[in-house]
């Protein structure tokens, strides 16, 4: 039987995460998580699962007590919903991935998750799509991307680029002070709807653009339209994976977002980028664009089923309780002792 615990501890959490956390994107690593953790500050609360042969499962939650829920650590939190898509978790096997599931505290809400294969747990249900892009599937030849379009429809797009860069037109690559054009046009555009309206927000994205922009994993690009920017899109490009988090485009001219999105995906066939990941959101460019869907999952606690339930570690610790499940913080782990022969779910 395996026993459930705790660790509230931050630095404790740390060592978890880098030990048992694989880093395929940038957004895998500690340093990347904690840009938002600093700006959000909720309580961590990693879940571990211990049997005879040491920690089987471990799920890196937090406690989001503005909702009083938990979610995926650090738990950036905008209209009730988790922003960071694709956080990893580990198990020692796939068989554990249910039985770490039906232990998380009732009030868990974890989004975006990424499994391998369908079906794969029937606890999780459909969350929402993502779209991706594969150069590599199309032996990083563009004209074999375009043929996924009707011709008509492909000369279309790009009359619509041609007549505006005829505007006269300049990009320019991680100039960082135009942070502020994609704040003012996300603001100016959704209003409060604009998750950039959120101070929390804000600040976390200017530390992910100076922790990019240090490690050289940066790709901020910037588009001038007449002496004038008319779009910014934030993204990071490592591991051969070019991610874009969020943008922003006048509504001043149209047509000018069709222009960033081939010049990201031109660059990305030039540059042999094995994926290029355009995030959740059903914008119906997405489909139009002919992007590869990726259906990402969802899990809600539901009551915990007899087959699985787990026993709690009882310690006499003055943490909150989350709905009668205490947290644990227990003394600091021998990290020495935890197995390097490891399996990852992400």
């Amino acid at each position: 039987m395996a026993t459930r615990r705790f660790v509230t501890d931050l630095e404790t959490c740390r060592q978890l995460w880098n030990t048992f956390i694989p880093t395929s994107v940038v957004s895998d690593m500690w340093e990347f998580r904690m840009c938002f953790h600093r700006h959000f500050g909720h309580q961590p609360c990693f879940m571990i699962l211990e049997d005879a042969e040491g920690i089987s499962g471990m799920m890196p939650i937090s406690y989001i007590n503005c909702g009083n829920t938990i979610g995926f650590f650090p738990g950036e939190i905008w209209k009730e919903k988790t922003w960071l898509e694709r956080t990893p978790l580990y198990v020692r096997d796939r068989g554990i991935l249910d039985e770490l599931l039906y232990s998380c505290p009732e009030g868990t809400y974890l989004r975006y998750m990424e499994v391998p294969q369908e079906p794969y747990s029937h606890l999780l249900a459909l969350d929402e799509v993502g779209y991706v892009l594969y150069p590599s599937q199309l032996d990083f030849k563009l004209e074999s991307y375009s043929r996924r379009f009707s011709n008509k429809k492909f000369k279309g797009i790009i009359k619509v680029i041609d007549s505006i860069k005829e505007l006269g037109s300049r990009f320019y690559i991680n100039r960082l002070e135009d942070f502020d054009t994609v704040v003012n046009m996300s603001i100016e555009n959704f209003g409060e709807n604009s998750y950039l309206n959120d101070y929390r927000f804000r600040n976390s994205f200017q530390d992910i653009i100076l922790f990019l922009h240090k490690n050289g994993w940066l790709r901020m690009v910037s588009l001038e339209i007449m002496g004038k920017i008319v779009a910014v899109d934030i993204g990071s490009l490592y591991n051969g994976v070019f991610t874009i988090y969020l943008g922003g485009a006048s509504r001043d001219l149209p047509g000018v977002a069709k222009v960033m999105n081939m010049y990201h995906i031109e660059y990305a066939f030039q540059n042999r980028i094995s994926k290029v990941d355009f995030l959740c959101g059903d914008f119906h460019w997405k489909k139009l664009w002919h992007l590869n869907p990726e259906p990402l999952y969802k899990f809600m606690t539901p009551a915990l089923v007899e087959e699985y339930r787990i026993d709690t570690v009882q310690r006499e610790n003055n943490y909150p309780l989350i709905n009668s499940a205490r947290l644990e913080d227990p003394s600091m782990m021998d990290m020495k002792n935890l197995s390097s022969n490891v399996k990852y779910l992400s």
